[in-house]
């Protein structure tokens, strides 16, 4: 069996790591002194490599050459990663920081577990309590292990498409200082992170600490973000909010005035809007942390050691927000017969001087030049503090039994706040008098009260101009308060893991010693939230504010074993057999809020001869539900504070699968597709929770592969991975293109002469809890139903290929050449009686990106004190099947897309990194510089058509989920050791 010592894997970046052991080189190089046996990730026994699987590994080296400013960052090199080559900067909505393995799940369901040093992590985020991997200092990290398989077997909950496990330092002696600089159009940041550690006879310490910032990026830094227009390429995503305001008057009916000064009007539809609203605010935060971990190892006799480890993180990001939009506002002018609501500066169009009422919609645009507003539209701050204590106390009973109790408790804070965003019904009080858009004075301001807030009569003094530019004649004090929103939204997670473990050898064979380890678990798991936020009323509000707060919780109880058999050995003389290795392995999972499930896993080792292994496996495992995704039971099992609202996405209903659109204002005559959402035509959106029918989320998953070093070509390995997962039951919410495409589903109700009463009431849900937050439109046209449920059931199948050739000469240095790749042979969606490929397309369902192939190719040289690489990123081209597609998504009969949407180019970067290492410099210590440059070629990213923002990180023009805005960032960075 060929031995792969750490430096040959380390070199690799993305090496797959054949096996592990507990050798010498291998604690040489990772610094961690004389230890028995290394864990690995996929097996809960020590001193051997997970069996049948492809571990990939990324460590140091790799951190090193790709000048990585946290742990995110340090991942996303790694193919089988969906997130890779994307901004690693801001929260993303659904999956936080988190990893994400083969595009599998996503949302509420996550399906691949972050773990560190085996053990589970706090949540963080405002939405399901996922991990974020950057509370660590890059400092502390060792390496980062993948397993792509399922191994709930081994974990439990959350791997079905497998594990990241983050591994730090387990020791660390001497001193070790990094810092960097980067630069790039509108954009920097900066890192500084240090690790410092000593050891006596019997344990060791370490400290390790990390600073670092990146910048935010406005939106008006790239042109294609800022565009808002993207004719002919894509679609015009100019809207009618204005500044002046756009008219319509009961005489024109839906027709629109495109300012007050307008003689003639224009149809209300996509491609007559006008405005760009995209040219302020951010697409990406600012991020600043301050991360430390402390790490103590002390062997007390020659039998028991203790390990702690303490990590605290603070992160905070400010993003300037966009200016402020109202749509289709009611407003009346001099002899309407209107009393107090008449607005002292009605303007008439200059095309019907006689209209006494309006309806307007309106940028609240502030007076300055857009692209440049600072934060005078207000502001989100994201924050996150986080405490992660874990350790173990390790007991030898004898020299081949040992017993284990590891425990770790994290709570994690995060906190969304906006601070000074536009507020919507101010500007209605200061439009016509109330807080409603329909200018409505009995209507109450505050959902679920009896209260009226009523700004009459209107006046020069408290009275908004929207018939002239950036608030016109407007009085400071009320341009003000149209940006006094203020709202805090906080989200406590908590929870603690404790585990039982012992380990050693059964019996020995003819093979080898039959190794066991069993074990289990229990754990606690807490979501608090608690959001508050002004009444939304401005200087009429007062005091007024709205609260929300509610608790969630579960206990888990686990059990688990696992065998390792070796079946045949070299000694045994087995021919084309020189060994064969047999894992068994199996857990039983108790939940209190979604009951019991039991997950097996077997897997087996197949060495040929030395320079051949082939493998394979089979599990199967689950995911249980986050707890926000089943809601709350006392407020109809909403899942966040908002309720039932306007629905402000436009949206493209197929004329074909709902002829009954044609009947709805501003659709006659439509012959494809016709517009909803729009001021002449708007309606409903709700998003709850699974409710009580929440049920565990399953998978199973197989893999077979080999691995390839051949002794006629020193220095090159190879490995290969055929993997199949199929993930059943998975919670979230189906994407806007599912929901309209695919009627069956019957999550979105057409209303051509309005919804009832009835129909509103059943879909608000107020009688159980459910809230209407936004003031109901004239008439509602229709209901899009975007709630969670165990809907997602995916078939992915592909091919993991990771490969390495390093060459070593005696005059001209050591050269290196290596690709990483994953290709999908497989993507497919399926819900009762309804399956379709989402193969090479992305926005189907919003938050599974399912693109054909990502790869990265390294190509280095190491010449005495100096190395340079170079690395491809490459992502395939795709076809863009969001509902904001240009060529629209063609559909079968049943609503099946098979076809269409807009193709997207491939996206190829190339990042160069170039070292020199200075040796001992005496002060400095063993110094090394370097230059590292991403994106080498100032990439735009491929065009698309669309805006992920509203599912994740992204803007205009870009995929978020798959590329970064930012441009070529050019680095220099210091490192020293002591």
């Amino acid at each position: 069996m060929r031995i792969f010592t750490s430096k040959a894997i380390l070199a690799s970046g993305t090496a797959v790591i054949a096996i592990f052991c507990a050798s010498s080189a291998w604690a040489q190089a990772s610094g961690q002194g004389d230890v028995e046996a290394v864990t690995v990730t996929g097996t809960s026994i020590r001193g051997v490599a997970p069996i049948g699987s492809n571990l990939v590994a990324v460590g140091r080296d790799t951190l090193e050459k790709t000048a990585a400013i946290n742990a995110s960052e340090m991942t996303n090199t790694v193919p089988a990663i969906t997130q890779s080559g994307a901004a690693v900067q801001g929260e993303n909505t659904y999956s936080y920081y988190a990893p994400s393995i083969h595009g599998l799940g996503g949302s509420a369901s996550n399906t691949t577990l972050v773990i560190v040093d085996g053990m589970r992590m706090p949540g963080g985020g405002t939405q399901f309590g996922q991990t974020d991997p950057n509370i660590l200092p890059s400092s502390a990290l060792q390496r980062v292990e993948v397993l792509a398989d399922g191994a709930s077997s081994v974990y439990g909950s959350d791997a079905v498409a497998g594990v990241v496990n983050y591994i730090t330092r387990r020791e660390f002696q001497g001193i070790e200082i990094n810092g960097k600089v980067g630069v790039a159009n509108a954009w920097n940041n900066a890192d500084l992170n240090a690790i410092a550690g000593t050891a006596w006879d019997n344990g060791s310490m370490y400290v390790a600490g990390q600073y670092s910032y990146q910048s935010a990026l406005a939106n008006s830094s790239r042109a294609f973000l800022s565009r808002g227009d993207y004719r002919p390429r894509g679609q015009n995503f100019d809207t009618f909010n204005c500044s002046p305001a756009t008219v319509r008057t009961p005489a024109s009916g839906t027709n629109v005035y495109l300012s007050p000064s307008a003689t003639t009007t224009v149809p209300n539809t996509t491609a007559f809007a006008p405005c760009n609203n995209t040219l302020n605010g951010d697409v990406l935060p600012s991020a600043e942390r301050i991360a430390g971990l402390v790490r103590v190892v002390q062997n007390v006799g020659d039998r028991l050691t203790l390990t702690a480890t303490a990590d605290y993180s603070h992160l905070l990001g400010n993003r300037n927000l966009q200016e402020g939009l109202v749509t289709g506002v009611t407003t009346y002018g001099p002899g309407s017969g209107q009393g107090g609501q008449i607005n002292p500066f009605f303007q008439a169009p200059a095309g019907e001087p006689g209209a006494l009422q309006e309806t307007v919609s309106y940028a609240a645009l502030l007076p300055g030049t857009q692209g440049s507003q600072g934060n005078k539209y207000g502001m989100e701050q994201q924050s996150n503090d986080t405490l992660f204590l874990y350790g173990n106390a390790e007991y030898k009973l004898s020299s081949d039994w040992s017993a284990k109790f590891s425990d770790s408790f994290g709570r994690s804070r995060t906190n969304d706040a906006r601070i000074g965003a536009f507020c919507p019904s101010c500007a209605n009080l200061a439009i016509n008098g109330t807080t409603q858009a329909n200018a409505n004075p009995t209507t109450t301001s505050v959902g679920g009260t009896n209260i009226i807030a009523l700004n009459t009569p209107l006046t020069t003094s408290n009275a908004l101009d929207v018939w002239n530019a950036n608030g016109g004649n407007t009085s400071p004090t009320v341009l003000k308060q149209l940006y006094s929103l203020n709202q805090n939204n906080t989200h406590w997670n908590s929870y603690n893991q404790a585990k039982l473990e012992v380990q050693g050898i059964v019996a020995n064979l003819p093979a080898g010693p039959l190794r066991m380890a069993a074990g289990a678990e229990y754990m606690w798991v807490t979501q608090d939230v608690a959001t508050v936020s002004t009444g939304g009323l401005g200087a009429l509000g007062g005091g007024l504010s709205k609260y929300f707060q509610f608790s969630l919780a579960r206990n888990v109880y686990s059990g688990y074993a696992e065998l390792v058999a070796p079946i045949v050995s070299q000694d045994m003389g087995v021919p084309l057999m020189q060994g064969f290795e047999l894992d068994l392995s199996a857990r039983y999972d108790r939940y209190s809020d979604v009951g019991e499930t039991s997950n097996p896993k077997i897997a087996a080792n197949w060495t040929v001869y030395d320079d051949l292994k082939l493998r394979a496996n089979y599990a199967t495992a689950f995911v249980a539900p986050p707890l926000a995704a089943i809601g709350i039971p006392s407020a109809g099992y909403k899942r966040i504070a908002t309720g039932v609202t306007i629905l402000t996405t436009l949206i493209n209903v197929p004329v074909a699968l709902y002829p009954q659109v044609l009947a709805v204002p501003g659709c006659a005559g439509a012959t494809t597709t016709c517009q909803l959402g729009t001021s002449i035509n708007q309606g409903l959106s709700r998003t709850y929770g699974i409710g009580p029918t929440a049920k565990p989320e399953t998978g199973n998953s197989w893999s077979v592969g080999f691995d390839f070093s051949p002794s006629f070509l020193p220095g090159f390995t190879s490995s290969v991975t055929l993997w199949n997962n199929r993930f059943k039951a998975g919670a979230d919410a189906l994407g806007l293109t599912q929901e309209i495409n695919i009627p069956s589903l019957n999550r979105l109700t057409i209303c051509p002469t309005g919804c009832s009463a009835a129909q509103i009431g059943a879909f608000t849900n107020i009688a159980n809890g459910g809230t209407l937050d936004s003031t109901l439109p004239p008439t509602v046209y229709f209901l899009r139903n975007d709630d969670l449920g165990n809907v997602v059931n995916l078939r992915v199948q592909g091919v993991d290929l990771s490969t390495l050739y390093n060459v070593e000469t005696d005059r001209a240095g050591d050269f290196r050449l290596g690709l990483d790749l994953t290709w999908f042979t497989k993507f497919s969606q399926d819900f009762p009686g309804v399956v379709y490929s989402m193969l090479g397309t992305s926005g189907s369902n919003n938050t599974f990106p399912s693109v054909a192939g990502h790869a990265r190719l390294q190509a280095g040289w190491t010449f005495s004190d100096f190395s340079f690489d170079t690395f491809v990123n490459y992502t395939s081209a795709y076809h863009n099947w969001n509902n904001s597609s240009l060529i629209p998504v063609v559909s079968n009969s049943v609503g099946v897309p098979i076809g269409g949407g807009d193709k997207v180019d491939a996206n190829t970067t190339v990042d160069m990194h170039g070292e020199y290492n200075f040796g001992n410099a005496g002060l400095f210590g063993n110094a090394s510089v370097y230059v590292d440059v991403k994106n080498v070629l100032n990439s735009d990213p491929p065009f698309y058509s669309g805006n992920t923002a509203g599912i994740g990180l992204g803007g205009y023009g870009y995929n978020g989920f798959l590329s970064s805005p930012i441009g070529r960032i050019f680095s220099v960075g210091f490192r020293t050791t002591y």
